[in-house]
């Protein structure tokens, strides 16, 4: 009767149509892609097809950026006439951490992304994308679970020491305790463990879809849905308060007050995001606070706590140019996004701030005349603010007012604002598939 009831509802949801080459014969099982106790593959590609239309809320959604970094796809076969979530059912691997983008002779050319997307070779930014296809089975269906961006070390059956991976997909849980402390777990479904790399250049936006359950070569299928941010992004905004000499004829007074760096201290470094089904064929994402990366089976297990500096690799300050000097906010003044850099992008785990959490900010009054600098350094307790946690798919912007004649103090406002609102900006074509 479950079956009766899933199949049904399968019929009745919206769906996008998987796009297939037409299938007679059996596809060799030595070929690219597929794991090794994989059924027989027919000769009908997985071609994903795109749409458009609408806004992306995520940057990495606009097709352009999409087909540079590639995505993730990996699939669990299960037989006819079956589910891929009874527990103790026969699902089986089919492909895992196989990467799809758009085939072309000119990536960096492409501009409307007409044809159905597919598996690709590694490949450059622009240039040729060659094709990697892989093939759905002659029978059964296919289960997928897919992230952005695409990470070639995801999957690795030798764990790398010290292991500092930022995306890593981990085998299905079967432990029950662990199970338990995963509220709608799909049964059977791989774990993404999420580290965000120590580097702030090199953090990703991060991208999950929702589990795309059972399906055939014939019929439809969902949109892997891309549109939702899964980290936090965290901007810090500075302005000052206080005198500064600022008279360009007095050459030994003419200060200007920059910020030499930001660290983040004792935030939640590393999480786990799962895959769930509450009801039948209603799937998501969600974040875990509950299993630790650190020690899974331990349910008092703290979550792993890490550390983010954003500095100028140059040294000095940590925003250059025009803009990087900050402004009088007592006197008409406004707040400069300072983190805005190559270097300075936060892309951090959606928390609960721990207890603990700092922000340690070193700023310098530096004369560009007499090349004097005085440097001072603020530390402000994160938890301590009117924000004490970081939301999934939002921007946290602090808005931080230097109190220069007290030097250690600092003034903190805290918003919380829509993503696709905070200067990004956005392709009108959405990624749909």
């Amino acid at each position: 009767m479950e079956t009766t009831f899933k199949t049904l509802i399968r019929v009745l949801l919206p769906t996008l149509t998987v796009a297939l080459a037409a299938a007679a014969c059996t596809k060799d099982l030595s070929h690219s892609g597929l794991d090794p106790e994989s059924p027989a593959a027919s000769e009908a590609p997985i071609e994903f097809a795109v749409g458009g239309g609408t806004k992306g809320q995520a940057p990495i959604t606009s097709l352009a950026a999409l087909a540079e970094q590639d995505f993730s796809v990996s699939a669990w076969y299960s037989p006819q006439g079956e589910t891929f979530d009874v527990p103790g059912g026969t699902a089986v691997k089919y492909i895992t951490n196989h990467r799809f983008g758009y085939v072309t002779s000119d990536l960096a050319g492409e501009t409307t992304f007409p044809n159905p997307w597919q598996g690709v070779a590694p490949h450059a930014s622009a240039g040729m994308v060659n094709p990697n296809p892989v093939y759905w089975p002659l029978d059964g269906t296919l289960t997928f679970f897919s992230y952005a961006p695409y990470r070639a070390d995801a999957a690795l059956e030798t764990l790398p020491v010290p292991d500092t991976r930022d995306i890593v997909l981990e085998p299905a849980v079967t432990d029950a305790g662990i199970i338990s402390r995963l509220p709608g777990y799909l049964i059977g479904s791989p774990l993404l463990r999420v580290t965000p790399a120590a580097s702030v250049a090199d953090q990703v936006d991060f991208l999950c879809a929702p589990p795309a359950l059972d399906r055939t070569s014939a019929g439809g299928s969902l949109p892997l849905d891309f549109s939702r941010h899964r980290m936090t992004q965290v901007e810090f905004w500075f302005a000052y308060k206080g005198p500064l000499q600022s008279d360009p004829s007095q050459t030994q007074t003419f200060e200007q007050a920059r910020v030499s760096s930001i660290e983040i201290q004792n935030v939640v470094g590393s999480k786990y995001m799962y895959f769930t089904e509450t009801t039948p064929y209603l799937t998501g994402n969600t974040w875990s606070d509950t299993v630790s990366p650190a020690d899974p089976a331990n349910s008092t297990a703290e979550l792993p706590k890490t550390t983010y500096l954003l500095k100028s690799t140059e040294g000095g300050e940590l925003k250059t140019g025009l803009d990087a000097s900050l402004e009088d906010i007592e006197n008409g003044g406004a707040y400069r996004f300072i983190n805005d850099t190559p270097a300075g992008h936060l892309y951090l785990l959606p928390q609960t701030l721990p207890a603990g959490a700092r922000l340690v900010i070193n700023y310098t009054i530096l004369n560009l005349y007499a090349g004097t600098r005085v440097s001072e350094v603020v530390t402000w307790n994160l938890d301590a603010g009117t924000v004490t946690a970081w939301p999934e798919g939002k921007v946290v912007r602090y808005l931080i007012t230097l109190d220069l004649p007290a030097r250690g103090s600092v003034g903190v406002k805290t918003l919380v604002i829509p993503w696709e609102d905070s200067g990004n900006v956005h392709n009108e074509q959405e990624l749909l598939y």
